[in-house]
């Protein structure tokens, strides 16, 4: 049975105490497996971000960031965020450009607000999430899988075929854990690999949902020069979306004195 206790653990990062990303415990598929392990293999500088670490005041402002993004269903503004956490603004704007380095939000470079916090943008990318009431635009299609584990809650996902503009449906069940429903049945996701400054303008416009996996492999043949990645089933996906997103809100265990 192809269950992760069979395989080794794969390269993580400690987020916070205790807390490491991505999950390797939950990918309980090779396939799945394989496209996490290529992710870091082709992204060497990606881990050394995570790795650098948060101080715990830019640590409270990324996850006050995502919990309002849900919470609002829009880009929380810096008044949203100062009044949610407290923290005073001058400390905010810092913590903002510490967290725009590790590649874990961007900022207007105009307004300094906030325009994307992985898994959202305000960009139009075709990814829209449901979650709690509201609609929202993921980055891409392992982004938008990913909500769900991120916040414990069930999502409904649509998304056009990246090859021919065809509707792609995905609800979860379970809490993010498990697939609902995937119409049609026979749904597909490329997985790129490509890295550059940011994966919201290198890998993310190209990670995409397919209405079948003929249609993904007909999309990869045209593509010039090829691109490096994987093919994946929406549940292998799922996966993965879990592994990188799950931990991303999960509290850090504390020392226990003694």
């Amino acid at each position: 049975m192809d269950v992760t206790a069979q395989l080794p653990s794969g390269p993580a990062v400690e987020i916070r105490a205790g807390v490491f990303r991505p999950d390797w415990s939950v990918v309980t598929k090779r396939r799945a497996r394989k496209a996490l392990a290529g992710r870091l293999a082709a992204r060497a500088g990606l881990l050394d971000r995570w790795a650098l670490g948060l101080e715990a005041v830019e640590d409270l402002v990324w996850r006050t960031i995502l919990r309002l993004y849900a919470d609002c269903g829009r880009p929380p503004t810096l008044a949203d965020i100062v009044s949610a956490s407290g923290i005073a603004h001058d400390v905010l704007k810092n913590a903002l450009q510490t967290l725009r380095s590790h590649d874990l939000i961007d900022l207007d470079p105009h307004t300094g607000n906030i325009r994307l916090a992985y898994p959202f943008t305000q960009a139009a990318t075709g990814h829209r999430v449901k979650i709690r009431g509201h609609v929202l635009q993921a980055l891409c299609a392992i982004d938008a899988l990913g909500v769900a584990g991120m916040y414990g809650t069930d999502v409904a996902i649509s998304s056009p075929c990246h090859h021919c503009g065809a509707p792609v449906h995905v609800e979860t069940a379970s809490e993010g854990k498990l697939l609902r429903n995937v119409s049609p049945s026979g749904a597909a996701v490329w997985y790129d690999f490509a890295y550059g400054a940011n994966a919201a303008t290198s890998c993310c416009p190209a990670i995409a949902f397919f209405c079948s996996d003929e249609h993904r492999r007909q999309w990869l043949d045209d593509q010039m020069p090829r691109r490096d990645g994987i093919g994946l089933t929406i549940d292998e996906a799922l996966e993965v979306g879990r592994a990188i997103f799950g931990p991303v809100l999960v509290e850090g265990t504390s020392d226990i004195q003694t």
